[in-house]
C-alpha cells in the first residue's frame, strides 16, 4: 500500500491512498488505524476523512471498543459512492459487469459474440447492453465514472485502437474506444484482456496478493504480472503474449500453431482440434466460430468428468504444458505466487489446481523455490471485472491507470 504525504499539494494523491486503504478492509478502518497506515498525521487523516465524507465515498458504520478512551469510529468504502461498467470483448462470449465502488456486481450480462460479428455491430452490442444494465441497476447516473473494455491484443494505447487481434480476422485498426465513446456518451478506457484481468485480480485481492503472475485462459492465453502492487504494462502496452513459447517439443502435431506451445495445448482450438482427431468430437463447421469452439470445449471438459479416460489424458496433459509455462515465467519474474484464471477456467479448475504443481517440477530454476498456484478469486468474468477496474482506477487510484482515457 501506498504512503502518504502531508503536503498540501498532494491532497488528492493523500485521499486515493486512504480511499484505497478503506477499500481494502472488508470491516472498515478507523481514522487512527487509517494515520498509521498511511504514515498521515491526525490532523491530515481527519482532514481527508472529512473531504471524503463530503464526497459520499465513504461513510461512518459503527464503532470499536478500546481497552481505554472512547470506541473509535470505522469508515468503510460507500457502495454507491460511484459506478463503473466493464465489457469483455473476447472472440467467443462478450460478459458485461457494472459494478459499485465496493466492488460488488449489481448488474451482469453474458452474451455469445455473433459468428457474422463486425466492429460496428458489436459497438452497437455493446452500447444496448450497457444501456440495459444502467436501467436494471437503478443507479444514479451522475456516478457513473465510464466503461472500460477488455479486448485481445495488440493493441495501440494512444489511439484506443485495436491492431488486427489473430482472433477476430475482420477487425483491421479498429478505433474501438472513440467508437465507444461516440455511441454510449461514456468516458471509455480500452486495455488488453489479459492486463485488465490482472487489475481485476488485484482490486479485489487482500494485500497478501501483490506481487503474482497473472496467467490467463479464454479463447486465446496470455499472462499479466502484479509487482509491488502495480501492473507490469511494457513500453507498448502489450505485455504478456507468452502463447508462442513451446513447453513440448514433443507434442502431438496438430498442424495448428506452434507445436507444442501454449496456444496449441492450452487454448480450446487446439484442445478441439485434437479431441476431433481422436474422434471425441464431432468437427466444427469452421475454426473462426469461438462461441462453437467454446461449446465443444466444453463437452469435452465434460467428458472428462464422465470418466473418458482419454479426454481426462488430454486435459491433464494440457495442465502439466501450462505448468511447464508457469515456471519458466516465475524463474524470468522470481515471483512465488501463479493465479490462473479467464473465461474458460470454471471448466477445468479443480483438475488444473491439483495437475499444474506436478508439471511446474523439474522447470523451476530454483528447485526449493516455494509457488502457491491459485485459482482467480474473481471468476471467468474477470476481464470484465478488470476493465470496470480500470475506470475506478483511473479515477481514484492513489496510482492511476496510464492508460488514456477517450
Amino acid at each position: 500500500m501506498g504512503k502518504g504525504s502531508n503536503l498540501r499539494t498532494l491532497g488528492d494523491f493523500n485521499q486515493a491512498v486512504v480511499l484505497d486503504a478503506i477499500r481494502r478492509s472488508p470491516h472498515g478502518r478507523s481514522r487512527v488505524e487509517l494515520g498509521e497506515l498511511t504514515g498521515l498525521t491526525q490532523q491530515t487523516m481527519s482532514n481527508i476523512a472529512r473531504k471524503l465524507l463530503q464526497a459520499e465515498l465513504v461513510l461512518e458504520t459503527g464503532k470499536v471498543a478500546q481497552a481505554r478512551g472512547k470506541p473509535r469510529t470505522l469508515l468503510e468504502v460507500n457502495p454507491d459512492g460511484h459506478y463503473a461498467i466493464g465489457v469483455h470483448v473476447d472472440p467467443a462470449n462478450l460478459n458485461f459487469v457494472l459494478v459499485d465502488l465496493a466492488g460488488h456486481v449489481r448488474a451482469d450480462r453474458r452474451l455469445p459474440t455473433p459468428s457474422n460479428h463486425t466492429p460496428a455491430g458489436i459497438v452497437n452490442l455493446i452500447k444496448v447492453t450497457c444501456d440495459a444494465l444502467i436501467t436494471e441497476a437503478a443507479i444514479d447516473q451522475t456516478r457513473l465514472l465510464g466503461l472500460g473494455v477488455a479486448a485481445p491484443g495488440p493493441i495501440d494505447i494512444e489511439s484506443g485502437v485495436l491492431l488486427d487481434p489473430p482472433q477476430l480476422p475482420s477487425w483491421h485498426n479498429v478505433g474501438l474506444r472513440s467508437e465507444l465513446r461516440e455511441a454510449t456518451g461514456l468516458h471509455v478506457l480500452l486495455d488488453k484482456d489479459a492486463t485488465a484481468a490482472a487489475t481485476g485480480e488485484l482490486w479485489a485481492s487482500s494485500e497478501r496478493r501483490r506481487n503474482f503472475l497473472f496467467f490467463y485462459l479464454g479463447s486465446g492465453v496470455a499472462a499479466g504480472v502484479v509487482i509491488g502492487g502495480e501492473v507490469i504494462r511494457g513500453v507498448s502496452n502489450n505485455v504478456g503474449e507468452v502463447g508462442e513459447i513451446v513447453v513440448d517439443p514433443e507434442a502431438e502435431d496438430l498442424d495448428y500453431g506452434r507445436r507444442g506451445s501454449l496456444n496449441t495445448s492450452c487454448a480450446p482450438q487446439g484442445l478441439v482440434r485434437q479431441a476431433v482427431r481422436h474422434g471425441l468430437l464431432d468437427p466444427p463447421a469452421t475454426e473462426t466460430d469461438y462461441a462453437d469452439l467454446q461449446q465443444r470445449f466444453t463437452r469435452l471438459c465434460q467428458l472428462a468428468d464422465e470418466g473418458n479416460a482419454e479426454a481426462t489424458a488430454m486435459l491433464e496433459a494440457s495442465a502439466r504444458r501450462l505448468g511447464a509455462g508457469i515456471a519458466l515465467m516465475i524463474n524470468m519474474l522470481d515471483l512465488d505466487l501463479a493465479v490462473i484464471g479467464g473465461p474458460i477456467w470454471s471448466l477445468v479448475r479443480d483438475r488444473f489446481l491439483e495437475v499444474v504443481p506436478e508439471g511446474m517440477k523439474g522447470w523451476l530454476v530454483r528447485p526449493d523455490a516455494e509457488v502457491r498456484v491459485e485459482g482467480s478469486i474473481v471468476g471467468d468474468r474477470v476481464a470484465a471485472h478488470g476493465a470496470a477496474a480500470l475506470v475506478l482506477d483511473h479515477f481514484l487510484s492513489s496510482h492511476p491507470s496510464v492508460l488514456l482515457m477517450e
